[in-house]
């Protein structure tokens, strides 16, 4: 009889083979000639092993942990790796890699060996920037060992003589394992395809109104994105043709860095660096070749470039590993021998991963100069950097509001640490003016990397812009900015929300902006017009609390300025700070007065006592009102005689003192001053502030001027109508301004805006009505019908048309407000029943503007009737129309409507009884879902009246979940009181919304579950999580309060891999989180997690003197 083999220990292991992904381990297993019985591992060893045979070789396969890849991660897995196997002697880095156009090609092989110049793998990221400008690449790394480089001469000999093995061991896989051969054994479906470098990959998307207030923001994309066709939007006519070819190995350099390359300007620039003989690209080799023998074997998946998709991968990953099998073959056992244990090069491994990690944080390049670019403009489109340009232009005089920056007061406000200076000031007193001038003076002080400034123009006619994660994403962008180097955090943020196609949550940017500020020693915070800020969804009772909770910041000083006028909502949080009245002081007015006095009639400017009337009286009528200043003189300004200037003196002298009533008088005299013009002229003044004043947003200069260059009725606008926007100001008595900047026209004080909206009546009356119809006249032009917009190449058409016609965009996206004013209009029933025009406007309301579009088709007047909540509409087209027609997408009336928070058409549609309340769009989003993600109290209470299924699950998570995702506490109260939702579901991954309301730290939440007294508190997940862990993970102090609070949480309980909240605490190194758990007197200090690390082993690892203490004692 045979005699039994032993099997094999640790020290029999002699090669180590790694992957970055668990696809490309799969690949590895299957190469195996055989699998053998798993060893245990060293303590506090996180790796997973399989073990196996290939040849005369004993191998060890391990992957990186899921997430984790790049080059620290991978040198990681090595040190754990030759302390569990000591007998290792190199290591194979086998997986998948992008390929470098023209020599490679999809699905072919590259092998990193050296050249003349360079070792088999060159980390493209590390270098220092040389004067001029020049960046020198010092990534250099070690070559491949001699046993290997040996066996690559035998291979490529054999291959030359009877061609690869690598078909032979494919063939294997299809035969051993059938399981995997669809997704690992190429296919007719894969297509090698390579676009021109110059054309960028064209993404879509459907989120309905994302750039507009009518649709929600919320709505996520309805048809996820194929892998193996996420193409289909991209021009097929910028494919480069090729002839086709069979797997070819390559032998060369591979590049080797921290970052996905994936854009063609990129990939040029790493090879214009490294020369002709750079074949591929990936993110882990330069991990292993620092000191640790190691060859790098790549299948290509794609072209490192923006058409960068996964239908590739798995291919890839099999004939790399095929050819890691078939260079094994070649390997003879006596060179591996004589090769040097990884185990005693582990001093030099980790010498060079503390290296690695140094220039990882260190080392910026131009490359992530550029990336880091891409990700600050992600975080937030508002611009107020343009809106403080057009301010700071305007300064009337240097010497405007040195009197602040004079002052005691303001000294003591920049000096002082976590300082606050507030300065309320009546309307018109020059606030905004003075914001400009303390933005300006701080600058002085700004310091990369030590002293930022950040600052914020509220605008209560930017509604677009004025929600609090817009307003806090322009917070932590702007301090992002003056870092030197883009913090981990930031990066994590934008990849985890581009992956997904979603926006930041409050909690993500707040939780950023708080990890942020501590990297400088001090911060000043500017805002101005708090009291412009809204009250709808709490945004300014938020703002000043996120404001306020950074002035606790340890480490750092954060000094607020704001501005308001003095209403007792803003000037109540302000008790205890430093104040100023912001009000027109004497030598501002006087020293404007005498800049602007040149420009009124010669009577003025030849008569110096008159010019000293002038002066006196208007200082003293204004009382402190800058604004008044402004247009007092802009009333003189056609006044041509003496004896008409000092009537209107007199007039100024006669004012009231109320800021209320000076102002209606002052604009009431300008409205004079325009009546007194010619008919013509004074008509398109009312017209020019009719347009500014009830339009739903700014308006650019071009689409004020098309507005106003439209003939009812007519089916094209002729281009000799358009007048001048300069013209279009003059005409306006000095009530209009451009912002030049930004190219918007607008009034010049939002009191001008106020006035005008309560005297619409008196000055304009039928212009609601006549802005309505010149919407509906500009979108119905044939042009938009003839010049259909291809579905490929939707985003370019799109753009052509709003530079061609610039109103349709604004047309698209509000006509349907200011239907409203004429609910029975024949032109909006004519206009809702053209499909074709329908289709075109639609696709403007419905462009996305982060970067993705997928508009859905087959929209029809109903669901444009829903969008915009036109009930009378909706009624004449219910006879006309399916009510429950669907869209591309499957959205019916009913889900538009709900997803708009239009009640009104919800409630007609229901009482139909023709509609199916919880009818599902292809995604299974269904009408109360789409209200409750949108934050829509009254329709989802609606929708709940008439028996909607509040159980229906969309991606996973129930209606509750979805309310505490967008923190909706109104949605919340409601879905709590419905006896259908059940609050302790288990929902994606196992969590339940206490755990979701936990992890984004959301307090009220957590308060009403709690209250409802029948949440399961030690609910777990497919983790292990409860609440309790999920909070110490993610480090909300607030909501561990509320939790320890009960009385009934499990302080002990651990995850799946053993690790309990107090672990949490200490790996985190947070010491007020730690102290309310030991305060507790239940922390179990004894116990161990799964790998055997106990309490202090962690405190060992991740913490410092002092948290060892609280360990010990």
């Amino acid at each position: 009889a045979k005699m039994a083999t032993k099997p094999p220990t640790h020290d029999d292991y002699t090669v180590g083979w790694i992957c970055a992904l668990p696809k490309e381990q799969v690949a590895a297993i299957a190469m195996l000639d055989q699998r053998h019985k798993t060893l245990p591992k060293q303590a506090n060893d996180p790796n997973n092993y399989t073990l196996g045979s290939i040849g005369n070789h004993n191998v060890v396969i391990t992957c990186l942990p899921k997430g984790k890849i790049g080059t620290i991660s991978a040198a990681s897995v090595v040190i754990y790796m030759a302390g569990t196997f000591p007998s290792i002697r190199f290591g194979l880095m086998v997986g998948i890699g992008g390929g470098i156009p023209p020599r490679v090609r999809l699905g072919d092989v590259v092998v990193s060996v050296p050249t003349n110049e360079h070792p088999g793998v060159v980390q493209w990221d590390i270098g220092k920037a040389e004067q001029g400008g020049e960046f020198t690449r010092i990534g250099a790394l070690n070559n491949p060992p001699s046993s290997l480089l040996s066996a690559i001469s035998t291979l490529k000999t054999e291959n030359t003589l009877n061609g690869s093995k690598i078909p032979m061991y494919l063939e294997e896989l299809r035969n051993k394992h059938p399981n995997i051969v669809h997704e690992y054994l190429k296919s007719d479906s894969l297509k090698d395809v390579l676009y021109k470098a110059n054309y960028p990959h064209v993404r879509e998307d459907s989120r309905p109104g994302h750039s507009e207030p009518n649709a929600s923001d919320e709505w996520e994309d309805q048809e996820e994105e194929k892998e193996e066709d996420n193409c289909r939007y991209c021009d097929k006519t910028q494919i480069i043709k090729r002839k086709p070819q069979e797997m070819k190995v390559h032998f060369g350099i591979i590049a080797s860095g921290d970052k996905v390359v994936k854009d063609t300007a990129l990939r040029k620039w790493i090879t214009q660096g490294l020369g002709k003989d750079v074949l591929c690209v990936e993110m882990e080799a330069a991990g292993l070749m620092n000191n640790f023998p190691c060859i790098v074997i790549r299948g290509i998946c794609d072209y490192a470039d923006s058409h960068k998709n996964y239908a590739w991968q798995e291919h890839a990953a099999a004939v790399a590993a095929a050819f890691a099998k078939e260079l094994l073959g070649y390997v003879q056992p006596s060179d591996v021998e004589r090769e040097g244990r990884v185990k005693d090069m582990l001093p030099e491994v980790i010498q060079c991963l503390d290296a690695i990690k140094d220039n990882t944080t260190q080392i910026r390049s131009s490359v992530n100069k550029r990336e880091d670019l891409e990700v600050v403009n992600w975080l937030s489109n508002i611009d107020y950097g343009s809106h403080h340009f057009d301010i700071h232009r305007r300064q009337h005089n240097t010497s405007t509001g040195q009197w602040l920056l004079q002052s005691e007061v303001y000294k003591e406000w920049h000096e002082n640490p976590s300082e606050t200076l507030f300065c309320p000031g009546i309307p018109g007193a020059g606030k905004t003016f003075i914001t400009s001038i303390v933005i300006e003076d701080l600058k002085r002080f700004v310091q990369k990397d030590t002293i930022a400034i950040a600052y914020l123009y509220c605008n209560f006619r930017r509604a677009d812009y004025q929600r609090i994660e817009n307003i806090l994403s322009s917070l932590l962008q702007q301090l992002v900015q003056n870092l030197s180097s883009l913090p981990s955090d930031v990066q994590n943020l934008y990849q985890s929300h581009q992956m997904n196609r979603t926006r930041p949550t409050l909690n993500d940017i707040s939780k950023n902006i708080h990890s942020i500020v501590p990297r400088y020693k001090k911060v000043f915070i500017v805002v101005d017009a708090l009291d412009e800020c809204p009250v709808s969804d709490n945004c300014r009772a938020r703002l000043l609390t996120e404001l306020f909770s950074l002035r606790g910041t340890p480490k750092a000083e954060v000094n607020i300025f704001a501005t308001s006028r003095p209403i007792p909502e803003v000037t109540s949080r302000f008790n205890s700070s430093l104040t100023i009245e912001i009000r027109a002081r004497e030598g501002d007015i006087q020293g404007y007065l005498k800049t602007h006095m040149t420009q009124l009639r010669q009577c003025v400017t030849q008569n110096a006592d008159l010019q000293g009337a002038i002066v006196k009286t208007i200082t003293q009528a204004v009382d402190g009102m800058f604004l008044l200043v402004i247009l007092y003189v802009d009333s003189l300004m056609g006044i041509d005689t003496e004896n008409g200037i000092r009537t209107a003196l007199r007039r100024l002298e006669a004012t009231s003192k109320s800021p209320e009533a000076a102002y209606n008088i002052a604009y009431e005299d300008a409205m004079r001053r325009i009546e007194g013009q010619s008919e013509r002229q004074a008509q398109r003044a009312k017209q020019v502030l009719a347009w500014i004043t009830l339009a739903k947003r700014p308006l650019k200069k071009l689409e004020l001027r098309h507005a106003l260059a439209v003939k009812l009725g007519e089916p094209e606008l002729d281009e000799r109508d358009i007048p001048y926007a300069e013209d279009l100001v003059s005409v306006c008595a000095g009530l209009v301004t451009i912002d030049e900047a930004s190219n918007v026209i607008r009034l010049v004080h939002y009191t001008t805006q106020e006035y005008f909206e309560r005297t619409q009546q008196q000055w304009f009356p039928s212009a609601p009505i006549e802005i309505l119809r010149t919407c509906i006249t500009y979108l119905s032009f044939p042009i938009f019908i003839e010049e259909h917009c291809e579905r490929k190449s939707l985003r370019q058409a799109l753009r052509k048309r709003f530079e061609l016609y610039p109103l349709y965009n604004y047309a698209s996206h509000h006509w349907g407000d200011h239907a409203h004013a004429d609910p029975a209009c024949q032109e909006v029933l004519q206009f809702l029943q053209s499909q074709r025009l329908v289709g075109a406007s639609c696709e403007a309301l419905l462009l996305s503007e982060t970067g993705y579009v997928d508009i859905p088709e087959r929209m029809n007047g109903l669901h444009l009737a829903a969008i915009f909540g036109l009930r009378k509409a909706m009624e004449e087209l219910q006879n006309k129309d399916d009510l429950d027609s669907k869209d591309s997408y499957g959205r019916t009336p009913l889900l538009w409507a709900a997803n708009n928070g239009k009640e009104n058409i919800v409630q007609l549609l229901l009482d139909t009884g023709k509609v199916d309340k919880d009818a599902k769009d292809n995604r299974h989003y269904t009408p109360l879902l789409a209200a409750i993600k949108a934050g829509h109290e009254g329709t989802v209470r609606l929708l709940l009246d008439y028996k909607a299924d509040a159980s229906t699950k969309y991606d996973g998570f129930t209606s509750l979940s979805w309310a505490i995702h967008g923190r909706h506490e109104a949605v919340i109260r409601v879905l709590l009181a419905n006896d259908q939702v059940d609050i302790n579901v288990s929902e994606k991954g196992g969590q339940t919304p206490l755990m979701r309301a936990a992890k984004y730290g959301y307090e009220t939440a957590v308060q009403l579950l709690l209250a409802t007294g029948k949440v399961d508190i030690n609910a777990r997940d497919e983790i292990g999580w409860t609440p309790l862990l999920c909070a110490s993970y993610w480090g909300n102090e607030s909501i561990i309060k509320q939790l320890l609070a009960t009385g009934m949480v499990d302080i002990n309980a651990k995850d799946d891999s053993g690790r309990t909240s107090f672990v949490y605490a200490v790996e985190s190194k947070n010491e007020n989180l730690m102290n309310r758990l030991l305060a507790t007197g239940m922390v179990d200090m004894s116990v161990k997690d799964n790998y055997g690390n106990t309490m202090l082993s962690y405190a060992i690892d991740y913490g410092d003197e002092d948290i060892m203490e609280q360990v010990l004692a």
